[in-house]
């Protein structure tokens, strides 16, 4: 969780270990109301179990796959109620890597006779993935702000409790595992661009991006942004004239693209043989009869679409049919709070550049800048796909969620008391408290011994992640605790690499400051 060694870090990581591990609590508990959500609820569901299935029989489903209820009699039931086009596995122009995983635990109920709790376990995987996604986006915004540990303590808790990031998590759908290849990606990136490159970088960064692409498209958004990160790192760390650097740099990215072509290519290829593109995504549009709604400059020109947008951000009652209610629909209002903190940290930012204020490392500044770029890729995607007839599904945004969950957290810190986390953990207990209404009205509606679960398991260990947030955002204040190390990249006379510690935190007995890379 550190970007470094050292006994600097020995005060600052309990406390940020502690804060992570109580956003990703808050995060599993909210989750648990899908134990009692009916099965195959969300429209899609039903199509993601059905491909997962399929490749747990050894079988590549295509769009026009059927189906197959596989002896459960609540998917019979509903596959009857559906008209033709929502009867077979249209999901299957995805990439088959979250499926190959979701496929164990349904084979293993299937073969002992309990197709249901197979779906259970699906989507304890889905959570649990999107879990860890948390923990790596903790440790990426750590890489670019290693002086301020309060902000990844901060930005993981605010995407932690996001309601529609909590509600696509806890069902059958691949954009849990999109979230935290993305995000894995991203990692890698920035590390790469932050300690400068290295053969084991660079594998990491290709692992991660080939994961990417084989779970969703936006994969390949992802591995552009990894590639500029690749050539950026080489450039900036290569000697010797421009056209050789340029060579070098571009090589590594070369290698970088054959690399993903090797692991994901074949997908997309057969995308394009079956469907007549990548993404399979204009053959769907077809089926289901969707229209053009306009042109992506004029989507990006109107104030509705991005204010339907923060509304599918915030929408507590995505999924939760009948839980809803006038306030559940203007819970995107709290998302200008740090909007508008975000806005006093840029004027003060701009009022110390005349006195030589506060200057960003190159590196970081770079990091930062990648994780811009990827939001904005993705948000030109969805906009396309809206263009196109498609749905605006705010999920498509999940791989982005650094630069949301980083943007949140530096806006709420410049705020009055932000030194102490307060307006970070009155967010929080606003954000906590909006999904336990709805899902309070939800588990009303559903009935059963649900609501009795949620009062003696749910709300206690949500007030436990809340209060270890809490502890963390007091303990990680400015000037409370010593910062984590940071470490550049710098190379010697001989062209080796060397890690050097740039904290301004004096060096303990035994400790150096400068060593091997």
């Amino acid at each position: 969780m550190t970007s470094g060694s050292g006994s600097t870090a020995s005060t600052s990581t309990p406390a940020l270990r502690l804060g992570v591990g109580g956003a990703v609590l808050a995060f599993v508990m909210l989750c648990a109301v899908w134990l009692f959500q009916p099965p195959y609820r969300p429209t899609d569901e039903a199509s993601h179990l059905a491909y997962a299935r399929e490749l747990s029989h050894g079988r590549l489903p295509t769009i026009d796959s059927p189906i197959s209820d596989d002896g459960d009699a609540r998917l019979a039931r509903l596959l009857r109620s559906r008209d033709a086009v929502h009867r077979t596995i249209w999901t299957a122009n995805h990439p088959p890597l979250y499926y190959a995983l979701a496929a164990v635990p349904l084979r293993i109920a299937e073969a002992t006779g309990h197709p249901i709790r197979g779906l259970a376990a699906a989507r304890l995987l889905s959570v649990g993935l999107s879990a860890l996604g948390l923990v790596v986006l903790a440790w990426t915004v750590l890489q670019v702000v290693p002086g301020r540990p309060q902000l990844a303590v901060a930005a993981t808790g605010l995407t932690a409790l996001l309601p529609s990031f909590i509600n696509v998590s806890a069902v059958v759908y691949n954009d849990s595992l999109a979230f935290l290849t993305s995000t894995c990606a991203l990692a890698a990136s920035v590390a790469l661009v932050v300690r400068g490159p290295s053969a084991t970088r660079l594998a990491a960064v290709t692992a991660a991006v080939g994961l990417a692409a084989l779970t969703r498209a936006s994969g390949l958004l992802v591995a552009g942004v990894a590639g500029l990160a690749v050539f950026l790192a080489v450039w900036r760390a290569g000697q010797g004239t421009v056209r050789r650097r340029l060579l070098r740099a571009c090589g590594w990215v070369s290698a970088l693209v054959l690399a993903l072509v090797a692991a994901a290519g074949w997908f997309y290829l057969r995308n394009r043989m079956l469907y007549g593109d990548l993404t399979g995504s204009a053959a769907l549009l077809e089926r289901f009869g969707r229209v053009p709604h306009g042109g992506v400059l004029e989507l990006l020109g109107a104030p509705g679409f991005w204010r339907s947008q923060q509304q599918r951000l915030w929408g507590v009652t995505t999924l939760l049919p009948g839980s809803g209610g006038r306030l559940s629909r203007q819970l995107w209002l709290l998302g200008l709070v740090p909007l508008a903190g975000l806005l006093v940290a840029g004027i003060r930012w701009l009022r110390r550049l005349p006195d030589g204020g506060w200057r960003p490392d190159p590196g970081r500044t770079v990091a930062v800048a990648l994780c811009l770029p990827l939001l904005g890729l993705l948000e030109l995607s969805l906009t396309q796909f809206v263009s196109q007839g498609g749905g605006a599904h705010v999920r498509y945004l999940f791989p982005g969620l650094v630069a949301v969950g980083l943007a949140a957290a530096v806006g709420l810190a410049a705020l009055p008391g932000g030194r102490w986390g307060l307006p970070t953990m009155a967010m929080l207990a606003a954000m906590s408290l909006a999904n336990l209404w709805v899902r309070w009205r939800y588990l009303g509606i559903i009935g059963g011994t649900a609501k009795s679960s949620l009062l003696l398991v749910v709300v206690p260990l949500l007030l436990l992640g809340l209060g270890l947030q809490a502890f963390a955002l007091w303990r990680l204040r400015p000037g409370a605790a010593p910062p984590l190390p940071e470490h550049r990249v710098r190379r010697d006379g001989t062209g080796r690499e060397m890690s050097v510690n740039t904290s301004r935190q004096p060096l303990t007995p035994g400790s150096r400051r400068v060593g091997p890379g």
